[in-house]
């Protein structure tokens, strides 16, 4: 990978970056999340072994049960396995050849679960055209990471991108559900590029290039993982005091209602077994004479 084309075209390619085994282990801990949360939503279902049977798992569940599939999605993003990747050295050593001096996370981990047949009335489906900078508002040479858990082909809603666009600066956006995106005849729909990748591909790009979900797929659901990196070194954020455009703050309130009871604790953590000592039980402690 050369630094002048990166940042002539604004995003790169790094074949079969991560190693198979790291994928695997990431896919299992996904496996068993939406599965425990089908089997808690009372459906008889075992965890998925392949990206079939993840895929029905998680119809089967957002139909089943709205909530449930939304908080299996959302825990998956806080796997320690997924965070692990967030910092590995591969993808380190990627955007330190990037010139980012000094790496910065910007936000959580997000995974990406795409498919026609999950749909929140209200929300959105796949992302609309966008540039991710205007979320993030961190450094200018600020770089995305997005790579798919298992291959994502032309029909996989592929992530589509607009070589160069990065060059143009920050763009005029509008609001939409996501959050926002780009407003209309910004940018020409021919300009797109969608990007096929092989599992273990990687690619990174400016938080300035434009891109969206490609909207060629079906029911089979799409899994990426996308991570946000700033350069703490860069002078325009450092000027500009580091800011985060970020609210992490808890609710306070019970999420859920009554919980935990006092049984609820015992039975996580039961009361030690009664001493079996005659002499312990009396209170008399081994070898102390009256």
């Amino acid at each position: 990978m050369r630094l002048d084309n990166y940042r002539l075209q604004g995003w790169t390619v790094e074949r079969g970056l991560i190693r198979p085994e790291t994928l695997d282990r990431i896919a299992r801990e996904i496996f068993g999340v939406f599965g425990r949360a089908a089997r808690s939503a009372g459906l008889n279902i075992a965890d998925p072994v392949e990206h079939e049977t993840l895929s029905s798992l998680m119809l089967r569940l957002f139909d089943a049960d709205r909530a449930a599939y939304l908080g299996a999605a959302k825990q998956t993003q806080f796997l320690s396995s997924v965070q692990r990747l967030c910092v590995g050295e591969e993808i380190s050593a990627v955007i330190e050849n990037l010139g980012i001096e000094t790496q910065a996370i910007s936000t959580r981990p997000v995974i990406h679960y795409i498919s026609n047949a999950i749909k929140f009335v209200g929300g959105y489906d796949k992302t609309p055209i966008h540039q991710d900078w205007r979320s993030v508002q961190g450094s200018l040479d600020s770089v995305i990471v997005w790579l798919p858990l298992f291959n994502v082909g032309l029909d996989d809603f592929p992530l589509e991108v607009i070589p160069k666009s990065h060059r143009l600066g920050l763009l005029p956006s509008t609001d939409h559900p996501f959050g926002h995106q780009l407003a209309d005849g910004v940018v020409a729909e021919s300009d797109f590029a969608a990007l096929p990748l092989a599992r273990g591909d990687t690619v990174f790009f400016s938080s300035f290039l434009v891109h969206r979900t490609g909207a060629r797929g079906g029911d089979r659901v799409r899994v990426a993982l996308s991570f946000r990196y700033n350069n703490a070194n860069e002078p325009h954020f450092v000027d500009r005091h580091y800011p985060v455009p970020y609210t992490y703050r808890p609710d306070m309130r019970l999420v859920t209602p009554d919980f935990p009871t006092p049984q609820d604790m015992e039975r996580h953590f039961p009361p030690p077994d009664p001493p079996d000592d005659p002499c312990q039980r009396a209170g008399i402690s081994a070898g102390k004479r009256s």
